[in-house]
């Protein structure tokens, strides 16, 4: 039953990754021009070369290392935000207004600003892709902590269970379903994150490579850009989804419809 079921999913990754490639390549100098869209195999080529002088992984392992410090930073402060406006009342009164204008900004609007407060090393990257991911982290905590049935509350009440004990083994549990789907989607937005992080006086990562081909016109690099942010991001997706079905998977049903 897994073997067939893992076939299958294979199966349906391969048809859409053939699919994509027919379309790319029946696209290229036909629809578009190759100078915007250039063929799969001349990208290949480009990625092939920036493999084989090293300069691909060190791309790659400088985003990740921004990913994933800029996530877990915007995840923690979320996560903390969305816990305190879930659970009080005038907490989510007060910083709702707030939280719906910053989160209407998108990450590459507040590049300035960054630059001005941060200048331009790590620190200004790293805040823009917790940016990125924290609203979304803020919402989803608080839905799942609102929604934590009252009838459970005041089971535990009448059990003696004081109000940190109501936090930690009912409120907190109970919301894990959106908590994960929250930290689900703040990964897809640290990914997007890093290519606004990178405009900062960047000179190494992904979206640093994204962004110099665009502005040298070299559209083939630009193209690989693309390849190793969808490549990954899908990957990375998929190993959240799968050390979650391995580690948590009575709290999935907030994130299997994704």
């Amino acid at each position: 039953m897994l073997n067939s079921m893992l076939r299958s999913s294979i199966m349906r990754l391969a048809a859409c990754f053939l699919i994509v490639l027919a379309i790319w390549w029946l696209s290229s100098g036909r629809i578009f021009v190759e100078q915007i869209v250039p063929k799969p195999g001349d990208v290949a080529v480009v990625l092939a070369k920036l493999a084989a002088n090293g300069k691909l992984f060190w791309h790659i392992f400088v985003s990740f290392k921004r990913i994933l410090i800029g996530y877990a930073f915007g995840v923690s402060v979320g996560f903390s935000i969305g816990l305190l406006t879930g659970v009080y009342i005038l907490a989510r009164t007060v910083a709702y207004p707030f939280i719906e204008f910053f989160r209407s900004i998108p990450p590459v609007a507040l590049i300035p600003l960054v630059v001005s407060i941060f200048g331009i090393g790590e620190g200004g990257k790293y805040f823009i892709i917790a940016y990125a991911a924290t609203f979304v982290m803020i919402i989803n905590t608080a839905s799942g902590v609102a929604s934590t049935p009252a009838i459970r509350v005041r089971a535990a009440q009448c059990l003696g269970a004081n109000s940190a004990a109501i936090m930690r083994w009912v409120v907190i549990p109970s919301a894990w379903p959106y908590v994960l789907t929250g930290l689900r989607l703040a990964l897809g937005f640290s990914f997007m994150g890093v290519v606004a992080a990178e405009m900062l006086g960047a000179q190494e990562g992904i979206g640093f490579l994204i962004m110099q081909s665009t502005n040298i016109l070299d559209a083939k690099e630009m193209f690989v850009g693309f390849i190793l942010l969808g490549t990954f991001g899908y990957l990375t997706d998929q190993l959240f989804r799968l050390a979650v079905s391995k580690r948590l998977r009575r709290y999935m049903m907030g994130i299997e419809a994704i």
